[in-house]
């Protein structure tokens, strides 16, 4: 007479789990990746908004920025809502989503109708990205 064999053996349960492990691995990896890309991605878009309030209060304070082109580096100060800006000597920061963010704007060079001026945005008193922009005086 023959046997069944009705169950897994030990060797078939423990190979069996490993796999299952691997896969639930990757799929975790996956996630963790996943969500590092859109933080990153969050991240990336919050410093473009912030140039362009940048470049738009650079724009709106031209004025004072000719009165006071003896300064190399000019600080632009935000109140949190990001809707009034003033130009002024001190460092002044930003909170947006408990990251504090300083921005400034070197003047690079000086002319009749322009002045170029290299924007930057430090955040984690680690991190800076700089922009090139270009002052129209007319």
């Amino acid at each position: 007479m023959k046997k069944n064999k009705k169950a897994f053996t030990l060797i078939e349960i423990i190979i069996a789990t490993w796999i299952l492990s691997i896969a639930v691995f990757w799929v975790y990896k996956l996630i963790w990746e996943n969500s590092k890309l859109i933080n990153n991605s969050d991240n990336y878009l919050q410093l473009n908004n912030l140039f362009l309030n940048l470049e738009e209060c650079i724009k709106s304070k031209k004025n004072d920025i000719k009165i006071k082109n003896n300064w190399d580096i000019v600080k632009i100060n935000f109140w949190n809502d990001l809707k009034w800006c003033n130009i002024s000597t001190t460092d002044n920061k930003v909170e947006i989503n408990n990251i504090d963010y300083f921005l400034n704007a070197e003047i690079n060079d000086k002319q009749n109708n322009y002045i170029d001026l290299e924007l930057s945005i430090e955040w984690d008193w680690i991190w800076k990205e700089k922009k090139d922009f270009r002052l129209s005086l007319n």
